[in-house]
């Protein structure tokens, strides 16, 4: 075995700069940071070649005095940090000391500074670690930093770099990430000599984000707000039904340092859980303020992760300020109401045949106050599925089936004349109707209301069955002869592994010997049960792992709230209709169904005048 040896110091170097400067971004990464922590409020950058020719940041912050700038270059040589007390108290970005030192070791390097206001600076330049100038040098005040022929002396490390379009895109969300961060910067980005990015110090963070994200994104986007001193949350998150493939536009800051954390996307994924579909993304601007103290950013030569002391508490506020944030938008846009209908008193109670199939324990709900033309119709179905659930024992659960029998129905009426079409069109069941036997359509304050009756009603099942798992009371409809069903290997072992979560939610299965299992009861009020195809088919959903979720129980009551909730092309009844739409509204998570797929969509009443040029 060789014998161990103490490597040159120019090897150390560039081992110590491999860490640290990856790619032209990481130095356009460190020089930027050490502007800020100078105190500089306007920055620019210039970038020719990709960032390997050349890179210059220019600041005007505090500057440095002759002697600091020839020492700003040497390895572990810094103004952050005196004592190693100070490494769990860190305020700034850099702090290791090295940033200046590896970049210096791989480019032909220039730093020219001041600290006063007489324009007198000081310049320094290496190449590598050769010295070739240390001299006075006119500079105002603050730090210009030029670095050139990156990698000029480690070819290896260039052959790794990307396309130059790729390294300028790095370059330039490096910016990005600094300017979301901080808009109380002013930062200007130029490639050869071209302006990529002017952006002023704007007058609210809102203002910054949507300069960056774009107007379009920002009207997809809700507050997020949480915590109280010395933990503060804010930033913006998208709806459900705005998402991306990756997470690039996810943007996670802790004390202004963008950074990976585990265990703040591990809450974000869990509060958009069944609610935006498999290996989609929100948009999500994310800052945190956490002490110092418990914040340990010497994890990482990028410093792109950080440890956390209470993960768990950092995990729970992200989670809840999301879940709130987007559950308080769902309050405040589904506003329904009957738009240009005055207020009447309620309508007679239809014959119980129209509304509910009569052997099952589910009835929609009857009679109420009038609703005013300002009452909003969520409201209206919180009153209503109140009323309901507080009525006799045996209607207060909710059957995951629709009552799908042939309803009493009047025949389709034939206005004679304008005026009668008029009133025909000014009565409340005018203000819902289906469309193409897949989608319902509510008119609504403001404009139209689109539902996916098949996805609305997957998300009615799903929250419905999960909330019956949580509080384990299963409702089953027993069988007067037993189904005997024979599975595949990977399908037994699915009734055996997941045999409890199925009881929950109403079936009553029992081993037959062999891959036999034999079914007494069924899910209470199931109408397509089909003689045990739709247990099959949940069984063969799991096996082929069909169904997101984050849980095998989420992917079982996804998969039985797929299989059995009514079908596209299914022609519904008024009251049929309506009992989904009172349902839908009345869930937690309304936009979108378990496999992320939206449920509703809106019309406003503004885009029907701009498709007509009303606008």
């Amino acid at each position: 075995m060789p014998r161990i040896k103490v490597l040159p110091e120019e090897v150390a170097r560039q081992i110590a700069a491999g860490e640290v400067v990856e790619r032209p971004a990481s130095v356009v990464k460190e020089l930027v940071e050490n502007a800020v922590d100078a105190g500089a409020r306007v920055i620019s950058v210039r970038v020719e070649g990709a960032g390997v020719r050349m890179i210059e940041v220019r600041d005007q912050g505090c500057g440095m005095a002759p002697d600091d700038v020839a020492l700003a270059v040497r390895s572990f040589a810094t103004s952050k940090i005196a004592r190693a007390s100070d490494l769990s108290t860190i305020e700034t970005f850099g702090f290791r000391g090295e940033a200046l030192a590896s970049i210096s070791s791989v480019s032909h390097f220039e730093i020219i500074s001041s600290d006063r206001e007489n324009g007198e600076g000081w310049r320094f330049a290496c190449h590598g670690k050769e010295e070739v100038e240390n001299s006075p040098a006119p500079h105002e005040r603050g730090t210009t930093v030029r670095v050139r022929d990156l990698f000029f002396n480690t070819p290896a490390r260039k052959k790794f770099l990307k396309s130059e379009t790729t390294e300028r895109r790095r370059i330039l969300e490096t910016m990005l990430s600094f300017a979301l961060a901080s808009p109380e910067l002013e930062l200007h980005y130029s490639v050869e000599g071209r302006s990529e990015l002017d952006l002023v110090p704007a007058a609210a963070w809102r203002e910054r984000v949507a300069a960056i994200l774009g107007g379009g994104i920002m009207k997809h986007m809700v507050t997020l707000e949480g915590g109280a001193a010395p933990f503060r949350l804010r930033g913006f998150t998208s709806l459900p039904t705005h998402t991306r493939a990756n997470r690039n536009h996810q943007f996670i800051y802790i004390n202004r340092r963008l950074v990976r954390e585990k265990s703040v996307l591990q809450a974000v994924q869990l509060a958009y859980r069944n609610v935006i579909p498999y290996k989609r993304f929100p948009v999500i601007v994310l800052s945190l303020d956490i002490p110092y103290d418990l914040v340990d950013v010497n994890v990482h030569p990028n410093k792109l992760e950080v440890r956390l002391r209470n993960e768990r508490s950092v995990f729970d506020l992200v989670h809840r300020a999301l879940k709130q944030a987007l559950s308080a938008h769902s309050e405040s846009t589904l506003q329904v109401r009957y738009s240009g209908v005055a207020a009447r008193p309620p309508r007679p109670a239809a014959p119980a045949a129209v509304l509910a199939d009569p052997e099952l324990d589910y009835a929609a709900p009857r009679g109420g106050p009038a609703v005013s033309d300002g009452e909003s119709y969520r409201s209206r179905i919180k009153d209503a599925y109140s009323s309901y659930m507080e009525g006799s024992a045996s209607h207060r659960e909710f059957n995951p089936q629709l009552s799908l029998k042939n309803a009493v129905r009047k025949p389709p009426v034939v206005p004679a004349a304008a005026g009668e079409l008029k009133e025909e069109v000014g009565r409340e069941d005018a203000l819902f109707w289906q469309f193409n036997n897949a989608y319902i359509f509510i008119q609504v304050r403001g404009g139209i209301v689109v539902i996916d009756q098949h996805a609305a009603h997957e998300r009615i099942i799903f929250d419905t069955s999960k909330k019956r798992l949580e509080n384990e009371i299963p409702l089953s409809q027993q069988i007067l002869f037993p189904i005997h069903l024979e599975l595949s290997l990977r399908e037994l072992e699915v009734f055996r592994t997941s045999a409890e979560v199925f009881h929950k939610l109403g079936f009553h299965l029992e081993p037959f010997g062999g891959t036999s299992i034999l079914v007494r009861g069924y899910p209470q009020g199931l109408k397509n049960w089909e003689e045990g195809k739709l247990l099959l088919q949940v069984f063969d959903d799991i096996v082929q792992d069909r169904i997101p979720g984050n849980s095998h129980a989420d992917r079982i009551i996804a998969s039985f709230a797929c299989r059995s909730a009514v079908k596209a092309g299914q022609r519904l009844a008024m009251e049929e209709m309506k009992m989904l739409a009172d349902q839908l509204f009345a869930v937690p998570n309304p936009y979108s169904c378990p496999h992320g797929r939206p449920t509703i969509q809106r019309i406003s009443l503004e885009d029907i005048e701009s498709w007509f040029l009303r606008r």
